[in-house]
């Protein structure tokens, strides 16, 4: 009873292991199309594949010819994976001077390309058929003559590498025919096989060949074929304007040179816009679009506009700015921008009062000698100084004031040493005058002149006006003493003289 058993399940161990087993014809390399069709997982069905080789789209099949995963069979109740579709790599078919695996190129002759896909099925296809198109590409760039390639091809044995050996494939074949202007290279051909296999699984799979051409033209470089075409520019050549120094509140007018920098072609059509970018600058025009209805080659525009520079404009450079916009002589539109820069310096105030200085003065005496300065402009002035000359004045220095602000005040003072005037009198009045020096903001110096007057004096003046005065005095006390002298005297001679008559008269009465 043993044996029986052991026959009853080696029977039912052919049963599942029957669907399993395929047939092929050997090929010249020992191996046989069910070998190559092993390959058949590689491949998608549907647009799908398998990761284990196993000729299934789901992996439920395995690599030892089973069809089951754990070998035991179906009894698991799994669909049966669709059939899988691969190019049969290994021979070499009717019309193939290479296999695939060795680099397969069409043949090309006579116009004609004659285009071989020989493919393995892994499984049984409905009726043996199925159903293969060829996509040609871009029908401007492809060489093949555009046409709907499409036909049902089925499974044979076919003869393979030059008779040796048959292969049970299905053979897609067809004959392209070329363009007659056609450029030499790579161009890719799309081969779509479709079909049902008999458990009504629909399997389909693209196969892409390269078709290489070289009967045809070379393909040329655009820019061989056409010269690049490069449009020409416009561009501010130069600038003059109306004031060569322009200072905050001017109103200036500007000319602006445009040229078209291309020697071979005019430009139409020119527009320019002028704007500005900050608020110190005014146009004056009505409008700010200047028209040109062509510059010729290497030629040139003037366009011409007028602004004003606000006068709170700090010092500074500002810009006027231009757009343009213009065609060639292929009606190309071009444009293009520049800036004009414009130079705009605030103008400098500054006052300076009057000379402070005694109006007489004496000789070895010092004297302090000082200046104001008021800056009433809107810009900075700097290294305010001053400088004394007069004939019989030394100044021991400059006068410094320093930087001045807008809207403010600085001081100076030096100590000035008195001499005496050259020339013949060393003494009287004498001119001279205060230099004033101070730069502005763009570094320019600039000066200014005021003069002024004083006496020069003597320093023994004021003693002899006291001589004098004393001396006056000592003549006019010495007229008194005189006179009172004179009257004592007179006096004294009176009495003398009437003393005398009084002693005669008496001599006189005593000698009688």
């Amino acid at each position: 009873m043993k044996w029986i058993k052991k026959i009853v399940i080696v029977i039912l161990a052919l049963l599942f292991l029957v669907p399993g087993i395929s047939y092929a014809e050997p090929v010249q390399d020992g191996t046989t199309a069910g070998d190559t069709a092993a390959f058949a997982g590689q491949a998608s069905i549907d647009g799908s594949g398998t990761s284990d080789g196993s000729g299934t789209s789901d992996g439920s099949g395995t690599s030892d010819g089973s069809g089951t995963s754990d070998g035991s069979g179906a009894s698991d109740g799994l669909e049966p994976a669709p059939a899988g579709l691969v190019i049969d790599n290994q021979n070499r078919y009717e019309g193939m001077e290479r296999t695939y695996s060795e680099g397969y190129i069409p043949k090309v002759e006579r116009g004609r390309v004659y285009l071989v896909v020989p493919l393995l099925c892994s499984g049984r296809m409905k009726d043996n058929c199925l159903r293969a198109s060829l996509n040609l590409g871009d029908s401007e760039q492809s060489p093949f003559v555009i046409k709907n390639y499409e036909k049902n091809i089925y499974l044979e044995q076919m003869y393979v590498n030059d008779g040796s050996g048959l292969a049970e494939s299905y053979v897609a074949a067809f004959w392209l025919e070329l363009k007659a202007e056609r450029y030499n290279g790579s161009y890719p051909v799309v081969v779509t096989v479709q079909g049902e296999d008999e458990n009504g699984n629909t399997a389909g799979q693209e196969f892409t060949v390269y078709v290489t051409i070289a009967d045809g033209k070379e393909k040329k470089d655009e820019t061989d074929e056409e010269e690049t075409h490069i449009s020409p520019k416009v561009v501010i050549q130069s600038c003059q304007f109306s004031k060569p120094d322009i200072q905050a509140g001017d109103e200036v007018t500007a000319e602006i040179t445009l040229v078209n920098t291309s020697a071979a072609e005019e430009v139409r059509g020119l527009v320019v816009t002028v704007g500005t970018e900050a608020e110190f600058l005014t146009l004056l025009e009505q409008s700010n679009t200047l028209y040109a209805e062509s510059i010729p080659a290497s030629g040139a525009f003037t366009a011409s506009c007028r602004f004003r520079v606000n006068r709170a404009a700090p010092q500074g450079q500002y810009a006027l700015e231009l757009a343009m916009n213009y065609t060639d002589s292929k009606s190309n539109e071009c444009s293009g921008e520049g800036k004009v820069m414009v130079s705009v310096a605030q103008p400098t105030q500054v006052q300076f009062d009057p000379v402070v200085i005694p109006q007489q003065v004496e000789v070895a005496d010092t004297i302090e000698v000082s200046v104001q300065v008021m800056n009433l402009g809107r810009s900075k002035v700097y290294n305010v100084r001053a400088v004394l000359q007069a004939d019989g004045l030394v100044p021991q220095g400059t006068l410094f004031v320093g930087d001045l602000e807008e809207g403010t005040v600085g001081n100076g003072s030096t100590q000035v040493s008195v001499g005496s005037r050259s020339g013949d009198s060393p003494y009287g009045k004498t001119e001279g005058t205060m230099t004033f020096y101070y730069e502005d903001e763009a570094g320019t110096q600039q000066t200014q002149v005021l003069p002024f007057e004083t006496s020069i004096q003597s320093p023994f003046t004021g003693n002899e006006e006291t001589k004098e005065e004393q001396t006056g005095q000592w003549w006019i006390l010495m007229a008194v003493i005189l006179v009172v002298l004179s009257a004592a005297a007179g006096v004294f001679i009176l009495r003398r003289i009437r003393r005398r008559k009084s002693d005669a008269e008496v001599e006189e009465i005593l000698e009688t």
